[in-house]
């Protein structure tokens, strides 16, 4: 009967899978000094409060419950885990909450028929309100959250053997205003389905924390979310808008959430472009074996992360992570990179992907760019050329001065603001002193504090046709390449607009001096 299970399992997840509930877009970005952590629980066991330690089963054939540990009579589910922030983190920059679970029905049973056939059934009715729940901070009180439902595919008819959902919310003012950070969350009253389903029960939350530290390097976070079904098609995202140092190792990581790997079954994976020989590395550590990526743990780096009750080994089809990318003597992610692609895919042990955070070390050259206009002013051009689909999107610049902006809204009702013209903006630039440089607006391809490496910028402009000049700015002693300079911005404005449509000049930067 075991081996019955395990066939109608492969078949189930094989043509469950391919599908796409809510395309992944781009949520929020962050450049500064700092890190982050995550934390995080499953909602779902074989039993309330005991954890589950045993991988020798497969998910569906276990009957589950909601785990609720709280002690709290007046909710359904609940589970912990524990904050715990550097000592230096001067600020909480960003949290999100996040939670998703399969939910087909309320309470579901597990038939076979006639001695051969096996049968998943259930009243098919459940609650729509999946974005309502319980939180709880350290040392506080329960309070009602609701978030944004990113998916819910219950009206839909997309994965019609489990119905999941994910929803969202932005908890970084509760964390702010709060007297204690550090300590035990609880989240409670997440809904999921009872009993049993074909492919199995999970669900759980977690919370993605970035905090300022100035003891930290220079680094770009970004967060993506959606719902999709990975299969054998892989699904790529690519994550762009940084610039690794030119110089020094660079690390690298990723923080992700799944639902519905199971621990037993291998074939999942995850990996990285190598750009160089373009190729995908499979990415894998002590606890996350290239084969079987996601494999019902919640761990930090190469340890399982246990601070959470229940503390289960094998959190049944629920998955959180964060991990460094290897990254030895930068020979995936090198100096002065500014992309990269992470592929996720399976045969058989399909899961759904729900949330995926890129962080990278950068250049403070190119941070200082994008958070101090009056030093390195970076110009986009007038019109965009996004090409993912966003239904909100915002930069958040973290610097001297700080700047805080929207940067792109689609698919809502509220008016947008007029944004600048391209040549306004260049005009209301803030003028910067260069001793010994004629005034103008100067249009600048790249900036380096290393001198060799500008020299060989310089060269590789030229065998390209250009003729490009620098400078130093007394103020940094960075070597500034810029290719034209004019005291009219109009002229550097449509010679950026000629220049910004080849490959290698993306990132293309307009700075007006000594006006």
């Amino acid at each position: 009967m075991k081996y019955l299970f395990l066939i109608l399992f492969v078949i189930s997840t094989i043509l469950g899978y391919s599908q796409e509930g809510k395309k992944f877009s781009s949520n929020k970005k962050f450049y500064l000094k700092g890190n982050s952590t995550i934390i995080g629980n499953s909602i779902v066991s074989t039993d309330a409060t005991k954890p589950f330690n045993d991988a020798s089963e497969i998910n569906d054939v276990l009957k589950m419950e909601y785990v609720d540990v709280d002690d709290d009579a007046s909710t359904f589910s609940s589970s912990q885990a524990t904050l715990k922030l550097s000592e230096d983190a001067s600020n909480i920059k960003y949290a999100a909450l996040y939670w998703s679970a399969v939910y087909k029905y309320d309470k579901g049973v597990r038939k076979i028929i006639n001695f051969e056939k096996l049968v998943y059934d259930g009243k098919d009715e459940r609650s729509t309100n999946v974005n309502s729940i319980l939180f709880k901070q350290p040392n506080g009180n329960y309070n009602t959250l609701t978030g944004s439902i990113i998916f819910d595919s219950y009206k839909t008819e997309l994965f019609e053997d489990t119905k999941p959902y994910v929803c969202y919310a932005d908890v970084t003012s509760l964390l702010k205003n709060a007297n204690t950070i550090n300590g035990i969350y609880t989240v409670a009253n997440i809904k999921a389905t009872e009993g049993y389903v074909s492919g199995g029960v999970a669900g759980g939350w977690l919370l993605y924390v970035i905090y300022e530290d100035e003891a930290e390097t220079a680094k770009y976070f970004t967060t993506y979310n959606g719902f999709v079904g990975v299969d054998k098609t892989a699904t790529d995202i690519q994550f762009k808008n940084f610039k690794t140092d030119e110089v020094g190792n660079i690390k690298t990581s990723l923080l992700i959430g799944t639902l519905e790997g199971d621990q037993k079954y291998k074939t999942d994976n995850c990996a990285i472009l190598d750009a160089e020989k373009k190729s995908f590395v499979l990415l894998s550590n002590k606890q996350r074996p290239g084969n079987n990526f996601f494999n019902s743990k919640i761990t930090i780096e190469d340890e399982t992360f246990l601070d959470r009750n229940p503390n289960s080994s094998n959190t049944l089809g629920f998955d959180v992570l964060k991990m460094s990318i290897p990254n030895e003597n930068n020979n995936i992610l090198s100096n002065n990179s500014s992309e990269t692609t992470i592929r996720f895919k399976t045969r058989a042990d399909g899961f759904y992907l729900f949330f995926v955070a890129f962080e990278t070390e950068i250049s403070p050259i190119y941070m200082e760019g994008k958070s101090n206009e009056d030093t390195l002013a970076v110009f986009e051009n007038e019109e965009s050329t996004d090409t993912i689909e966003v239904e909100k999107e915002e930069e958040i610049i973290v610097g001297k001065p700080e700047v805080s902006e929207p940067v792109k809204t689609i698919k809502t009702e509220t008016p947008k603001p007029k944004k600048k013209s391209g040549l306004e903006r260049i005009e209301s630039l803030k003028s910067i002193n260069i001793p010994n440089l004629a005034k103008g607006y100067y249009l600048v391809t790249n900036v380096f504090s290393v001198k060799e490496n500008a020299d060989n910028w310089i060269k590789t402009l030229e065998e390209k046709g250009h003729l490009p000049k620098s400078y130093i700015n007394p103020k940094n002693n960075w070597n500034y390449i810029y290719l034209d300079n004019n005291e009219d911005a109009s002229v550097i404005y449509q010679r950026q607009k000629e220049l910004s449509k080849l490959d290698y000049f993306q990132d293309i930067w307009i700075l007006k001096i000594n006006f």
